[in-house]
């Protein structure tokens, strides 16, 4: 499954577009403000953009989902797959590529979206509080789950894998748009290699070294 790169791009157009309409309009009536809603555009558009990866396939290593700040890594409880997984938490800001990327080939069981809040993506409580999109995949490392988490001022999560896609390390997953949250969850018995503070790129950073199960 190989996820067009102009998707992200369609999703921008929709708020481009008339924003483009906006500075246009501005800039007749009233030419003061024009450079502000020109600036404006400029800025969303860059919030989409959808960079290539050379992306570096490994069998035992978990790929960063997301590009972002890495804001926790700790043990929890995955109520999908009745079992204890290592949560890497990643931070989303406005400037990152908002691009979600699969972490491990696999197949992709089931998805759950949870309406929730929309507290801002950095804090802690966003993560069991805020609207989000679990994706749950099947690797050769066992249960992964990939969350895509809404912030402050992002409120529109797009994911496209569907319950049964076998899907590859590094392609494209979905988008959040406007800054963020991501988890990746994998099995205890992973040497996760990423701290707290850490920046990482989706597709390229190594996350954890995991185990192939037998």
């Amino acid at each position: 499954m190989n996820r067009p790169r102009w998707r992200p791009l369609t999703e921008g157009w929709l708020i481009l577009v008339p924003l483009a309409g906006v500075t246009v309009a501005l800039a007749a009536v009233a030419p003061f403000f024009a450079p502000m809603a020109m600036f404006a555009t400029i800025a969303i558009g860059l919030a989409f953009r959808d960079p290539e990866r050379t992306i570096e396939r490994r069998g035992d290593i978990a790929l960063s989902p997301a590009d972002g700040t890495v804001l926790r890594v700790e043990r929890v409880f995955d109520d999908y797959w009745q079992a204890e997984l290592v949560e890497v938490g990643i931070f989303l800001a406005l400037a990152d590529v908002h691009v979600q990327r699969i972490p491990l080939d696999g197949h992709v069981e089931a998805q759950r979206r949870r309406a929730g809040g929309y507290w801002p993506a950095m804090l802690p409580r966003a993560a069991h509080r805020n609207n989000q999109l679990a994706t749950y995949i099947r690797t050769v490392a066992g249960p992964c789950t990939v969350t895509q988490i809404s912030g402050l001022v992002a409120r529109r999560i797009v994911n496209w894998t569907r319950a049964g896609d076998h899907i590859a390390q590094g392609e494209r997953l979905g988008m959040i748009k406007f800054g963020s949250q991501v988890t990746l969850r994998i099995p205890v018995a992973s040497e996760v290699l990423v701290r707290a503070g850490e920046r990482v790129r989706g597709g390229v950073t190594p996350i954890a070294r995991v185990t192939i199960a037998g």
